[in-house]
C-alpha cells in the first residue's frame, strides 16, 4: 500500500501534520516549488508596539489609563506572546499617527 492510498488512522490534525511534512520533504528534494507571498511593510511587530507605547506613555499602566487598552494586553504584545488582531493593529496605527484624536474620541 502506498502512502497516498493508506487509510487515515490518526486525528485530523495528525493527518494534516503528516501531509505538511510530506510536502516539506518534497520541496527539500526539489520536487515541488514553494508558495511565496509578500510581507507587508507596515507590520505591527512587538518592537513597534513598544515604540508606539513609549511615544505616548511612560508605562503600560499609563497607556492603559490614556487609551483603555489593558496593561497586560500591551505587555503581551510588546513581549511577542500575543499578536494584535486586525482591529487592534488599526487602533495602534491611529494612536501612532494621531494620539490626540484617540484621546479626544475616548474623552480622556
Amino acid at each position: 500500500m502506498t502512502q497516498s492510498t493508506q487509510q487515515s488512522t490518526g486525528s485530523r490534525v495528525g493527518d494534516d501534520l503528516v501531509e505538511a511534512f510530506q510536502e516539506m520533504a518534497a520541496y527539500l528534494r526539489g520536487e515541488v516549488e514553494a508558495q511565496s507571498y509578500e510581507v507587508q511593510d507596515d507590520l505591527i511587530t512587538p518592537e513597534r508596539v513598544k515604540a508606539i507605547r513609549r511615544t505616548v506613555a511612560a508605562s503600560t499602566k499609563e497607556f492603559e489609563q490614556r487609551f483603555r487598552i489593558s496593561a497586560r494586553t500591551m505587555e503581551s504584545y510588546e513581549q511577542g506572546r500575543r499578536r494584535p488582531d486586525a482591529a487592534m493593529q488599526a487602533l495602534l496605527r491611529v494612536i501612532e499617527r494621531e494620539p490626540d484624536a484617540v484621546r479626544r474620541a475616548l474623552g480622556s
